[in-house]
């Protein structure tokens, strides 16, 4: 379909592409996208990435699929994401719990003034220690208490080590150009029970790029794997057709 653009999809911190390859990624190819989920450079690698080589390889993927894409990016996807966004023509920026154009920096104020307990499961996976995190570290991470236990068995991977100076670099010099950005159509989407991103990152987001933004109720960090993924996946597919797909026609047709 010549009208649906390829969409890149990039993960977060402490974890993989899984995220997106699960059911989201999927169900856009189904739909006829070229869709790409690549693992980034953090993801379980030993060697200490730094946010450029998150760039460096998303720009790499967003070459291989071709033409301007839509890119998605999830939690600390998303800010790498905005990088992209500030150097290069995308046809859509969709950002899912992600943070602000400020980085890192208040996600962390957040954890440790409201939820040290996922502060100190992500330092236990840090060390090492992710497989010994269990169901319910999960679910304060990324889920909310009504999703079952077997669901989080089943879609939520035992978080990571992630490179510490990419999260460095994100809470510090290495920050998106957002004015570069503000052409981009951009949608920005949080849950309201996310333990991570606080509403003032939406808000940040609205301001930077006059994005689009929505609040799903109910839902918390872990979107892409929620039991109601769906709602997601419809809400983007919702926006693309009005914003990304129907910006393209407009430009495309004679002045």
């Amino acid at each position: 379909m010549p009208d649906r653009p390829p969409i890149l999809f990039l993960h977060g911190a402490f974890g993989g592409a899984d995220v997106w390859r699960r059911f989201v990624a999927p169900w856009f190819a189904k739909r006829g996208h070229r869709v790409a989920a690549p693992p980034l450079p953090g993801d379980g690698a030993a060697a200490p990435a730094r946010m450029r080589d998150f760039v460096n390889a998303a720009r790499a993927a967003a070459d291989a699929l071709g033409g301007a894409p839509v890119v998605v990016g999830h939690s600390f996807g998303g800010l790498v994401a905005q990088h992209l966004a500030a150097e290069r023509r995308l046809a859509g920026l969709a950002l899912v719990a992600s943070p602000g154009p400020g980085g890192l920096a208040p996600s962390l104020w957040r954890l440790t003034a409201f939820k040290p307990k996922v502060l100190t499961a992500l330092m236990l996976a840090q060390a090492g220690l992710g497989p010994l995190l269990g169901v319910n570290a999960a679910r304060a991470a990324l889920f909310t208490e009504e999703a079952e236990d077997s669901w989080i068995r089943r879609v939520a991977a035992p978080p990571t080590a992630e490179s510490p100076a990419a999260l460095y670099d994100g809470m510090t010099w290495d920050l998106p150009l957002w004015p570069l950005a503000r052409g981009t159509p951009t949608l920005a989407l949080l849950g309201d029970r996310d333990a991570f991103i606080p509403m003032t990152d939406l808000l940040a987001i609205r301001v930077a790029y006059g994005a689009e933004v929505e609040v799903f109720h109910g839902m918390a960090h872990g979107l892409p794997i929620d039991p109601r993924w769906k709602r997601l996946a419809w809400r983007i597919e919702a926006w693309l057709s009005e914003r990304a797909i129907g910006g393209r026609r407009e430009a495309a047709l004679p002045g």
